[in-house]
C-alpha cells in the first residue's frame, strides 16, 4: 500500500491506497476519536484484510488547547454544540467529494466515469461522524460503521437524512464502556429503526476500545458490501 497525505480545507488527510486501483474500488473514510488523528486508526486499514481499495484517514477539524500537538476533535465533547457537529460534517462531506469524484482516476475505456463509492467508519467520535455525515451525504455511499459511537441529537441528525433506508449500517460497542456507555449505541439503533433503516448491532465484552473481535465483525461486514 501507498502511503501519502493531501490538504483539504486546511486540514490534513492520509491516503492510503493500492498501486494499481480496480474500478469501481471503494473509497473508505476512517474517522479517529477525540484528542487524535488520521494517524491514530491508520493500522486498522491492512489489519481489516479487504479487497482493493483506497482508505482515506482526515484529521478532525478542531485543535485542542492543553493537548498534545497534532490532537484534534470533531466537536466540543463537554457539550456538543450541534453549530460544531455540523461545520465538521461539512467539511467531511467536502473529502468526500473530492475523492467520489477524484479527478486522477479514469474510467475503464469505453466507460462512462462515475463517482467513486464511500464507505464511512469511525470510532468515538468518529463513530458520531460517520453516523452523522454518512445519513446526510447527498452523493453515493456504500455503508456506515460506527465502533463505540453514539448520536447526540438524533431528531437533528435524522429529521433530513439523505442515506436510502437500504443503506447498510453497522453498529459495534463494548458492553463493559465506561467512556460512551453502550446505551449510545443501542439507542442510536432505535433511532435509526424508528427513520426506516435496518441497523445491525454488535456488542462485545471490551471497554473503550477496538479488539480483534471487534474489528473481525467490521471485517466481515465491509467484505460482503465491497464484494
Amino acid at each position: 500500500m501507498i502511503l501519502s497525505e493531501t490538504v483539504i480545507q486546511g486540514h490534513r488527510s492520509l491516503v492510503l491506497e493500492p498501486p494499481i486501483i480496480p474500478p469501481g474500488a471503494p473509497v473508505i473514510l476512517v474517522l479517529h476519536g477525540l484528542g487524535t488523528n488520521g494517524d491514530d486508526l491508520e493500522p486498522l486499514c491492512g489489519e481489516m484484510d479487504l479487497p482493493p481499495c483506497r482508505f482515506v484517514l482526515p484529521d478532525a477539524p478542531l485543535s485542542l488547547p492543553g493537548y498534545p500537538q497534532g490532537s484534534f476533535a470533531w466537536y466540543d465533547f463537554q457539550v456538543h454544540d450541534r453549530r460544531e457537529i455540523e461545520k465538521s460534517r461539512e467539511y467531511l462531506f467536502k473529502v468526500m467529494d473530492r475523492f467520489a469524484n477524484d479527478p486522477n482516476l479514469r474510467p475503464e475505456p469505453g466507460k462512462t466515469k462515475e463517482p467513486t463509492p464511500l464507505i464511512l467508519m469511525g470510532f468515538s467520535q468518529g463513530g458520531v461522524m460517520a453516523l452523522e455525515a454518512g445519513l446526510n451525504y447527498k452523493g453515493q455511499l456504500k455503508a456506515i460503521v460506527s465502533m463505540s459511537g453514539y448520536m447526540p441529537d438524533a431528531w437533528a441528525t435524522l429529521t433530513r437524512a439523505e442515506a436510502p433506508f437500504e443503506t447498510p449500517i453497522l453498529l459495534v460497542h463494548g458492553k463493559q464502556d465506561p467512556v460512551v456507555p453502550v446505551d449510545g449505541s443501542r439507542k442510536a439503533a432505535e433511532e435509526l429503526e424508528k427513520a426506516g433503516y435496518k441497523p445491525e448491532l454488535r456488542e462485545f465484552n471490551m471497554p473503550h476500545t477496538i479488539t480483534e473481535d471487534s474489528l473481525g465483525a467490521v471485517s466481515a461486514f465491509l467484505k460482503k458490501i465491497i464484494s
